[in-house]
């Protein structure tokens, strides 16, 4: 039961919305990150859901999740960032 109540309140993803937040993790792929720490970094790739690779300054690859989290100019590379964990 309590399952079920907590489904009733969740809002349904629509085709639209999938497409729209699709088209957000890609337009990321190219854009340098403007975040404290890792500043001159390079979007190389989308890998899937919030993970990312990243081309650091000192020309690294490493892999990275972003949450996502709009500033007020509109931009998603100034904070969220983190290296990518294995657990």
């Amino acid at each position: 039961m309590a399952n079920r109540r907590r489904s009733e309140h969740r809002v349904k993803r629509t085709a639209e919305h999938r497409a729209k937040w699709a088209r957000e993790r890609q337009a990321l792929v190219g854009k340098l990150i403007t975040q404290a720490g890792w500043v001159g970094a390079l979007v190389k790739e989308h890998i899937r859901g919030s993970q990312y690779l990243i081309r650091l300054a000192d020309g690294r690859e490493v892999y990275a999740s972003h949450k996502k989290q709009r500033q007020a100019n509109g931009t998603f590379t100034e904070v969220g960032w983190k290296i990518w964990e294995d657990r």
